[in-house]
């Protein structure tokens, strides 16, 4: 991949910082819950037990999120790598290479998806609240 054909002085060359990075990755994780919190409430409004499976089983996935970015960063770390991808290419190889590049994308294609429905729901129900009856595609391209 062309991940692989960087030198070994490009490492780590990069201008993003560690704190940088973890205030991107809050960011994205707190506007999606924010943006979908209303609709979560309102569904569960009426079922207050609900909240103690919610809490166990967000604070799991957290756990193995960063699980799983720990040892990616360990591999990199290990094989002297600026990526995943030349983690991959080192480790696995540059034939299955393309497996990464397309679950790269299927990771920015699905998130791009579901920030679309929620943000065309959140617009649907605001307007609605303003008098403007729309449907959740015409939020969305409104937008």
């Amino acid at each position: 991949g062309g991940a692989a054909e960087e030198s070994d002085a490009d490492v780590g060359s990069g201008t993003a910082t560690i704190p940088n990075e973890v205030f991107n990755l809050v960011k994205s994780i707190v506007g999606a819950g924010v943006l979908s919190l209303p609709a979560g409430i309102a569904a569960m409004g009426n079922a207050p037990s609900a909240l103690i499976p919610a809490s166990v089983l967000i604070g799991a996935i957290g756990l193995l999120s960063g699980y799983t970015f720990s040892m990616i960063g360990r591999v990199c770390s290990m094989t002297n790598s600026g990526s995943f991808a030349q983690a991959w290419d080192k480790t696995v190889g540059e034939e299955s290479s393309w497996m990464i590049a397309f679950s790269c994308f299927v990771d920015c294609f699905a998130g791009i998806l579901s920030y679309s429905m929620i943000l065309g729901d959140t617009f649907k129900r605001l307007l609605a609240t303003c008098g403007v009856a729309t449907s959740r595609s015409n939020a969305m391209m409104g937008v």
